[in-house]
């Protein structure tokens, strides 16, 4: 390194994995950044965080916030007065790990003492109002119920199924008067990528922050012609802020059927109004089979898999949660909701005392000091590219069985109202007595249906010059986006949406994995799309200079 670089001002970034991760799911993120570095006045530092990896992710948000906090604390420290501008990009749990790790350094000051400008605070996929499933069905009970029991301390508090103070992690992180939402609103740029097809974990609504899910029966045929892409990146991104047209659902023959098997082999549209009564019991049965097909033949090996490394490190993180929780989490949780400069200042390490610095600093002593990993790493790079790509290939069994079983329990029935080809806003209504609407992404993401008329925040679509919106009508098309959620994720939604985001839906259709696919999680020919959104958002989301 010459002397002209050792001086120049850095621009670190921080990179932050999900859950069951590693630093390598990063990996090209990290190479997309550095490929903009002719365009950056600061020198490009990325850091791609390691003390959560594997199943140290089940320990809670809390407690990995806490360890990624130490390790930005320490990587500001390495790099010294250099620091000018400081980046932070969580992908999927990684994006609710960064929040919590922004409230501790938030109540440190630390970014404040330094004068450190926050720039970029980026979400991949990350379910930022929890994963807790919507609807009533016993399906979806017993899935909320049972799944957050085998995800350790992080997939009670994804689930909103945790309790600090009477309330659950992600609510409070939501709150205004926390640290958690300062430290984000302290950030110049707030942006956010989310699937709008499978990826039912992640899906739109709480990775895009959205009071209602027009994509509801979106899949990757009917899509194409119902949105406008930001040009240049379509048909991938979404233009969020371009209007859709919102059409009743008219009743169809029988002979639908062969209509739709008949497009079924070829790149054609497929009529939305297609999907009616039938039709939805039909697929609703096929999507049961699916999973059952997806337990039978992959739940042996991924089992075995699982509950040979499962059983050992749930426990471990059930140690680690633990002790860290005696004398920690508690404390800090009741000083979030009213913490003043003079009581900040400290380093995590004050903040966290003597005999609970071995639960933090665990993970520093897998590492060495050359920055090399030990043996004792629990999720150490394999020996070889076969274990390797044995590693991810049970990963992926596991995730496509949970999305078959998601699949199989979520609404797919369009009641009311389907998303039409938008080409059909400029062209002549051939039935001017027939209600259409048109509304943005971004106001079905801000507004519940009863808002959007009272806000005439939609409009008809008609040649009738007399025509008139008739609340009950908008109501009726309106009412199949809404989402069958619970008053505190409609809290934690309204709460978050009053900061300002660049918000991304993203469609991809060439892989069924796509919540992999959006970052390029490992190499895979069919995650082609994912250079698309990566492209869009070193182009025009990350701000460089």
């Amino acid at each position: 390194m010459t002397s002209f670089e050792e001086e120049k001002d850095v621009h670190l970034v921080v990179l932050v994995h999900g859950l069951w991760g590693n630093r390598s799911h990063m990996n090209e993120i990290r190479n997309y950044i550095l490929s903009q570095q002719g365009s950056c006045k600061q020198k490009l530092v990325v850091h791609q965080t390691h003390l959560n990896e594997g199943y140290k992710t089940y320990d809670g948000i809390d407690v990995c916030g806490i360890r990624v906090a130490k390790e930005i604390e320490d990587e500001i420290a390495a790099l010294g007065d250099s620091v000018v501008k400081f980046s932070l990009i969580g992908y999927s749990l990684g994006g609710l790990i960064c929040r919590y790790a922004l409230g501790v350094l938030y109540q440190t000051q630390i970014f404040a003492k330094r004068d450190i400008e926050l720039v970029n605070f980026i979400t991949f996929c990350t379910p930022h109002v929890g994963v807790l499933a919507p609807g009533n069905n016993m399906a979806v009970k017993l899935f909320n119920t049972i799944v957050p029991l085998v995800l350790g301390n992080s997939g009670k508090q994804m689930f909103l199924k945790d309790k600090y103070n009477g309330f659950p992690l992600l609510y409070v992180m939501s709150l205004p008067n926390s640290v958690f939402y300062k430290a984000l609103k302290e950030f110049k740029y707030r942006s956010l990528y989310a699937n709008i097809i499978n990826d039912k974990r992640t899906a739109w609504w709480t990775s895009g922050i959205s009071r209602n899910d027009p994509f509801i029966e979106i899949n990757e045929k009917n899509g194409m012609g119902r949105f406008r892409f930001v040009e240049g990146y379509d048909p991938v991104v979404l233009d969020h802020k371009s209007p859709l047209l919102i059409a009743p659902l008219e009743e169809k023959e029988d002979s639908s059927y062969s209509e739709l098997d008949a497009n079924k082999n070829d790149d054609t549209e497929i009529d939305p109004q297609n999907y009616y009564f039938l039709n939805y019991w039909f697929g609703k049965v096929l999507r049961w089979i699916t999973f059952l097909v997806n337990l039978i033949v992959i739940a042996p090996l991924w089992f075995i898999w699982f509950i040979l490394s499962g059983i050992m490190e749930t426990v471990k993180s059930t140690i680690r949660a633990a002790a860290f929780a005696r004398k920690y989490s508690t404390y800090f949780i009741t000083e979030v909701l009213d913490i003043s400069t003079d009581q900040s200042g400290e380093s995590t390490d004050a903040i966290v005392d003597d005999d609970d610095e071995d639960v933090v600093e665990e993970s520093d002593s897998d590492i060495d000091n050359d920055g090399s990993e030990s043996s004792s790493t629990l999720f150490e790079p394999t020996s070889s590219n076969y274990e390797l790509h044995l590693e991810q290939s049970l990963t992926d069994q596991r995730d496509n069985l949970i999305e078959s079983l998601l699949d199989a329990i979520e609404r797919k029935e369009t009641r009311t109202a389907v998303v039409e080809n938008i080409k059909k806003i400029d062209e002549k209504d051939d039935n001017p007595s027939e209600s259409k609407i048109d509304v943005t992404i971004r106001e079905l993401e801000l507004y519940s249906v009863e808002e959007l008329i009272s806000k005439k925040k939609v409009h008809i679509i008609s040649d009738d010059k007399t025509a008139t919106t008739d609340e009950d009508e908008v109501l009726k098309l309106l009412s199949n986006f809404n989402l069958n959620v619970d008053k505190l994720q409609l809290d934690i939604i309204d709460s978050l949406n009053k900061l300002k985001w660049s918000k991304f839906p993203i469609y991809i259709r060439k892989t069924p994995s796509t919540h992999a696919a959006a970052i390029i999680r490992h190499s895979d020919p069919n995650f082609t799309e994912g250079h698309v959104v990566l492209q869009h958002f070193v182009d025009k989301v990350f701000q460089f200079a």
